[in-house]
């Protein structure tokens, strides 16, 4: 009886280990993706929730597009820093997070020069919902915002 159940906690361990690997690997293999091919994605995505023309597509393709570009150097910025050894300062922080906001403002406006009124209230309605963990934020700010009164 005891063999049995070291065997199935070994069985469960092992299972628990490779799914969390293969978790890993696919995220791994989105970043090896192009911005065409993210755009795309995203686009088609968008696509499918909020019933986009053809003409709202392709504007929509351009904009992720250059934002995938804009990403995928920052990333390479940062990777390239984070070699060196050398890390950024609070200035230097606080640019950063100054520009990501200044971005994600054009973006908004973007999008609502590029989606009709319905469309663009779903767009952001769809956007609140996504958890604030996958959107880049951390723990402690989601920590703050669930700690806050209702008005």
């Amino acid at each position: 009886m005891k063999n049995r159940i070291a065997i199935l906690v070994v069985v469960f361990l092992a299972t628990t280990m490779v799914n969390a690997q293969i978790g890993s690997k696919k995220f791994k293999d989105q970043l090896n993706f192009t911005p065409d091919q993210i755009a795309t994605l995203q686009t088609k995505r968008m696509a499918l929730n909020l019933d986009l023309d053809k003409n709202q597509q392709e504007a929509i393709f351009n904009l992720k597009k250059e934002q995938a570009m804009t990403r995928q150097a920052m990333r390479k910025a940062m990777l390239e820093q984070k070699l060196n050894g050398t890390s950024p300062t609070s200035e230097e922080i606080f640019q950063l997070k100054s520009n990501r906001l200044d971005r994600m403002q054009q973006h908004k406006i973007a999008m609502k020069k590029i989606l009709t009124e319905e469309q663009f209230t779903k767009w952001e309605n769809l956007r609140k919902k996504k958890p604030l963990a996958n959107r880049g934020c951390n723990s402690h700010q989601t920590g703050q915002q669930k700690f806050k009164r209702q008005s």
